[in-house]
């Protein structure tokens, strides 16, 4: 449990980079991200029944773990590029430090999008951001954060996921 805590601390105190890149004090860690996304699936799990809902908050829990060793890495970073290899290497290594090797199936379904389950866990990480853009816009009004809430209308997937994006919209 150590090790495992030793990367989960990480992500407590690890900054979004996309936010930091818009100068927004303060901004939401990882550990943050994830813990929203894991939020919003459990609530769902109230009414959604066609889902494994346990899978989803354990991919939306696990989704970003590997940042903890290679930083949060986005498309306009120049290791983008290598980003899959790094954070595949980050989750072996992580999942072998801390004797958890569900870690690696968990983030590999998460990453390849192809179940139910993880289309709609990648669903809750685009609806996160786009909500998160929606409130650092109401704080800082002279903040246009219109990229990511694209960037995550287009990323949207499941009915679902397009449901929950039409509440958040209104």
């Amino acid at each position: 449990m150590k090790n495992l805590l030793k990367y989960t601390e990480k992500l407590k105190h690890l900054p979004r980079t996309g936010w930091l890149r818009y100068n927004i004090a303060q901004p939401e860690t990882v550990a943050s991200h994830s813990w929203q996304m894991a939020m919003l699936a459990l609530k769902l799990a109230e009414t959604v029944k066609n889902y494994d809902m346990d899978k989803v908050i354990k991919l939306c829990l696990c989704h970003d773990i590997g940042e903890s060793v290679i930083g949060d890495i986005t498309p306009r970073d120049s290791r983008y590029a290598t980003k899959e290899e790094m954070e595949n290497k980050a989750i072996a290594q992580i999942a072998a430090e801390s004797d958890f090797s569900v870690l690696e199936a968990l983030f590999s379904e998460y990453e390849a999008n192809q179940t139910p389950e993880a289309k709609l866990a990648n669903d809750l990480d685009k609806l996160d951001m786009y909500a998160q853009a929606l409130d650092y816009e109401t704080k800082y009004q002279d903040k246009d954060l219109t990229e990511f809430k694209h960037s995550a209308v287009k990323a949207i997937q499941t009915d679902i996921g397009k449901k929950l994006l039409e509440e958040l919209s209104v």
